[in-house]
């Protein structure tokens, strides 16, 4: 054989080796996204427990028992079983996480100051987000210092983080208590991130760029006593704008959470714009992000996520907030009393679909 049939042969040899390397990663990225779909998915032991307790808060009715509607205000629904809800949580530690093998007390993990629940639905092709105030009352689980169970309390929800070792403890037990806020509404997924990794999510994405909409005594020159002005935050000059707060004014909560919804637009947009122009974007933030966060939110699901949403309407100029009045408490402590039926208007609106 002629060393031109030898050459032509080794061309067609490697020809096929490369198609076929394309069909299999073709297929891994299919198999990755199911497999994602459907361990974000809820299971019916879930929608079971959030449909018992809808029935005990709310004035609903089964219209039949062998039927999976729901009758709320004359109307008829059905729980979409596709929906994906993701919890992202911002704990108020300003570094990384702690070691951890070192942290041996369970109650430690650090409270969740910025609670962003994501709202993912297939059927119309929408991301949906409703910002939870970091007091609103809901049922805590509560653990001593060597991670025994003591009792379920009502109090802020976001001490639920705070039982435990600030890593997949706390994220368990922060989701559950959001979750009963929603009437026990199934929460697929979850990230948690210290504060600290701010600055460095805003910084992969080139900064973020917002008007300044209260006076901030901390900060760069940048940041600082800027009221008002256009800036593009830039470093720990993000974490500062989303998490600062004067704990001498009454519901300072609510003032930074105008500017939590704020920045999150704006970061949200940014971070579409990346994941555009780059597919491995999103698990390349979370490998830079990886001393920070602490998530239940592995390969498969990541490659779903980010291949559905990529192309998703997400509405961040419209974040949910909920309705309700805050108070201080006997002990001098605000709480934030969530409005029942606002809340079941919500739960309707974002995780049922009408039934004609």
């Amino acid at each position: 054989m002629d060393k031109k049939k030898i050459a032509e042969r080794i061309f067609f040899i490697l020809i096929g080796i490369s198609a076929a390397l394309i069909v299999s990663i073709g297929v891994i990225a299919i198999v990755l996204r199911e497999n994602g779909k459907k361990s974000l998915q809820a299971d019916e032991t879930e929608i079971t427990v959030h449909s018992v307790e809808l029935e005990k808060k709310a004035t609903v009715s089964k219209v039949e028992k062998d039927d999976d509607t729901i009758m709320y205000k004359g109307k008829k629904y059905r729980y979409n079983k596709d929906v994906v809800t993701i919890l992202f949580m911002g704990i108020d530690n300003n570094g990384k996480l702690p070691p951890k093998d070192e942290n041996r007390d369970y109650r430690k993990g650090g409270q969740a100051d910025a609670l962003l629940l994501a709202v993912i639905n297939p059927h119309d092709n929408t991301v949906k987000m409703v910002n939870i105030n970091r007091n609103a009352i809901a049922e805590v689980d509560i653990y001593d210092e060597n991670g025994n169970f003591v009792e379920t309390r009502a109090t802020q929800v976001c001490l639920a983080h705070g039982y435990g070792t600030g890593y997949e403890d706390s994220c368990e037990r922060q989701v559950k208590s959001v979750s009963n806020l929603f009437n026990y509404i199934p929460i697929s997924g979850y990230i948690s991130m210290e504060m600290g990794g701010v600055g460095v999510m805003n910084d992969a994405v080139g900064g973020v760029e917002v008007e300044i909409l209260d006076d901030i005594p901390q900060g760069s020159d940048n940041l600082k006593h800027r009221q008002g002005e256009t800036v593009t935050l830039m470093g720990d000059d993000a974490r500062i704008y989303v998490k600062y707060r004067d704990t001498k004014e009454f519901d300072s909560v609510s003032t930074r959470m105008r500017r939590q919804k704020q920045y999150v637009n704006a970061l949200t947009g940014k971070l579409v714009a990346k994941s555009k122009k780059d597919a491995k974007f999103p698990i390349t933030l979370l490998m830079e992000l990886s001393d920070y966060t602490v998530t239940n939110l592995d390969a498969s699901k990541i490659t779903y996520l980010t291949g559905e949403c990529i192309g998703y309407d997400i509405d961040t100029e419209n974040i949910y907030s909920l309705e309700g009045e805050t108070v201080v408490a006997d002990d001098g402590f605000e709480e934030f009393h969530a409005d029942e039926d606002a809340v079941t208007d919500l739960i309707f609106e974002l995780f049922y679909e009408n039934v004609l």
